[in-house]
């Protein structure tokens, strides 16, 4: 059993220098370790939050251990190396006896209980904990106003310097001033180191049918994941339009194009060209005044350039309707009336 469990810690020491990137790199896998664990650990008062980096370290200031919290208030099992014999002008780790370090998101932290103590094959258990004496962040970079259609997802970029003294993590929300919008928060975690500045994000989705063109005031909070009293706030708008719209996605060209069908009102065939500014899957929908997709049609893998679609309505009743040409990064939609 003992066996077993050393085998699942190399493992999990192993998966957990893939976290962190850079700063995991650091740190050089040897036959010889000590795993540690806490479930009591604390940060600023508060149980380890979900993506608080742990590090240690060997009297020789060597990085010989890294995880990341992935439940609250939980670190490890954690594979903390120790030199490695057989290669003697590499300094690996610590050697048995040595007392390792700590850091809690870049700040030193202090053993509240347990044994620090590099001793090879064996597991420990220690409490930490880490308190922070400045914390601050700022808002240097505030996202645009934007312009969407129905059914859309439009992506807003923040950009926050952290000003606090070590290492930091932002979390970020964001409420509508209309019904129907749906905010979607980031998943992923983005850190930042004392006075550099990160982006995080958030998404509206838009609804399949608003009701007409309008506006949506967008309120947004970027805050610490350590402590998430300290935030910054502001306000940005997105336009809704039901005609014409690019799909705002950033960095994308704006070459995209969609013509009025032609003729127009029609019955109970029109044209609809439209223009491709890279090769891509095209699907044509027909929407009606109440927002519901009556008529889809996969169009297949399109080359860049002009094309057109001779479309027949021979089975929908007359009325106004919106056509909408939906690529893989792009759409636009534009009014049609069919009179029969």
């Amino acid at each position: 059993m003992k066996k077993l469990i050393l085998v699942k810690l190399i493992v999990t020491g192993l998966f957990i220098l893939l976290l962190g990137a850079a700063a995991s790199a650091q740190v050089i896998p040897t036959p010889k370790f000590t795993a540690f664990y806490d479930d009591a650990s604390t940060y600023n008062g508060d149980p380890l939050a979900i993506g608080t980096i742990i590090k240690a370290y060997d009297p020789d200031g060597v990085l010989c251990g890294m995880d990341t919290v992935h439940t609250t208030g939980e670190y490890g099992y954690m594979s903390v190396y120790g030199d490695d014999d057989t290669t003697p002008g590499i300094d690996e780790g610590a050697v048995d006896g040595d007392t390792i370090t700590f850091e809690i998101n870049g700040r030193p932290a202090t053993v509240i209980a347990g044994d620090p103590t590099f001793t090879d094959m064996t597991q420990k258990q220690v409490e930490l904990s880490a308190s922070p004496t400045i914390r601050g962040i700022s808002l240097v970079d505030y996202p645009t106003t934007k312009a969407a259609s129905f059914s859309d997802t439009v992506r807003f970029l923040v950009g926050v310097r952290n000003d606090g003294d070590g290492l930091d993590y932002y979390g970020v929300s964001a409420s509508n001033s209309l019904a129907g919008f749906t905010t979607l928060s980031q998943t992923e975690m983005f850190y930042a180191e004392s006075g550099d500045t990160v982006y995080v994000y958030f998404e509206i989705e838009t609804p399949v049918w608003p009701g007409a063109d309008t506006v949506n005031h967008i309120q947004y909070t970027v805050y610490s994941m350590m402590d998430p009293s300290m935030m910054v706030q502001s306000n940005v708008d997105l336009i809704f339009t039901i005609t014409d719209v690019d799909d705002p996605v950033d960095g994308l060209p704006y070459n995209f194009a969609l013509q009025q069908n032609y003729p127009n009102p029609f019955n109970p065939s029109t044209m609809i060209a439209f223009s491709l500014p890279a090769r891509s899957e095209v699907d044509l929908q027909v929407i009606n005044m109440l927002g519901r997709v009556v008529d889809e049609i996969d169009l297949g893998t399109l080359s860049a350039g002009d094309h057109q679609v001779d479309y027949h309505a021979g089975n929908l009743a007359s009325g106004v309707y919106f056509y909408r040409i939906v690529t893989d990064r792009f759409s636009k939609a534009r009014k049609m009336i069919l009179l029969k």
